[in-house]
């Protein structure tokens, strides 16, 4: 008999990128999501996975070993671990932030008629995740993927001046405080104190920093944990925005707020004081709405 060279294989191939413990430690995990109220014994979790008994006692041991699993007694159920959801929770507001932040942008655009932009740090840099172009056919705008000096930026400003300041001494290390433009900060100690005054006033002004006539204002957008994640920004030509720069910062403001809320930020997070070296207390900036 010949064989067709096109005859499909009943079993299909195993894919070698594929570890089949991992693929069973998560059936395993999935296995503990399904009844919250009970936490399933090993028994339980066999017949509901189908893997040896031996199998998954040494799959939830090894989880409970490095921390993403309890046992609730000796001879008890299994649950996951707070471990396991503070392993994810960093990444939540990144995640949900595209999607939410879209429409507001759009909108913070057309009332504005500036570019509106939304960045992150990333090793230092400021990289920009997203970027609605000013319908004005004088306009200055970056694209999504682009990278800039985190110090000529008005977003930039922002997440650096929350950041700890052997933190920000690495950043001016590792990329230095080139020059871009006549006005741009190109020293640790201008640059200090710029960021200190972001932090008092709790948005940022960059004034034809990273480009010639062009003006920017930055917001920080804050996560559940009172830090900002995010930031976004107006800019416009300069002549522009210099007679609105008061309105332009109070759009800022305003939308950067109401994303952070979104988020699952608490303002009451950043209304503690904050208790400086030498004993007096700093009030820490909440971002305003007007």
């Amino acid at each position: 008999m010949v064989r067709s060279k096109n005859r499909v294989s009943s079993k299909p191939a195993r894919d070698r990128n594929v570890v089949d413990v991992g693929k069973k430690m998560f059936v395993v995990l999935e296995a503990l999501t399904r009844n919250p109220r009970k936490p399933p014994s090993l028994e339980e979790i066999t017949h509901s996975v189908g893997f040896a008994k031996t199998t998954v006692y040494r799959l939830l041991n090894t989880m409970r070993e490095i921390g993403y699993v309890d046992q609730v007694s000796p001879s008890g159920g299994y649950v996951l671990s707070q471990k396991f959801f503070e392993l994810s929770r960093p990444a939540m507001p990144h995640q949900y932030l595209m999607p939410l932040a879209r429409p507001w942008l759009e909108q913070l655009r057309l009332r504005t008629s500036g570019t509106v932009s939304l960045g992150i740090l990333d090793q230092g840099s400021l990289l920009y995740l997203a970027v609605i172009e000013s319908q004005d056919p004088y306009r200055y705008a970056q694209k999504p993927g682009d990278y800039y000096y985190a110090h000529a930026t008005a977003m930039g400003k922002c997440l650096l001046a929350y950041l700890p300041e052997a933190e920000v001494d690495e950043v001016i290390r590792a990329h230095g405080l080139p020059r871009l433009t006549r006005n741009t900060i190109t020293t640790g100690t201008e640059l200090f104190r710029e960021l200190a005054k972001v932090k008092r006033d709790g948005f940022a002004i960059n004034v034809e920093e990273n480009a010639e006539g062009v003006m920017c204002i930055g917001a920080p957008i804050w996560g559940p944990d009172g830090y900002p994640i995010a930031a976004l920004s107006i800019s416009s030509p300069a002549v522009r925005m210099q007679g609105v720069i008061d309105s332009m910062k109070n759009e800022a403001l305003r939308v950067a707020r109401q994303l952070s809320l979104m988020l699952g930020y608490k303002p009451e997070v950043l209304a503690k004081e904050a208790i400086q070296a030498d004993g007096s207390p700093e009030v820490v900036a909440l971002p305003r709405s007007s």
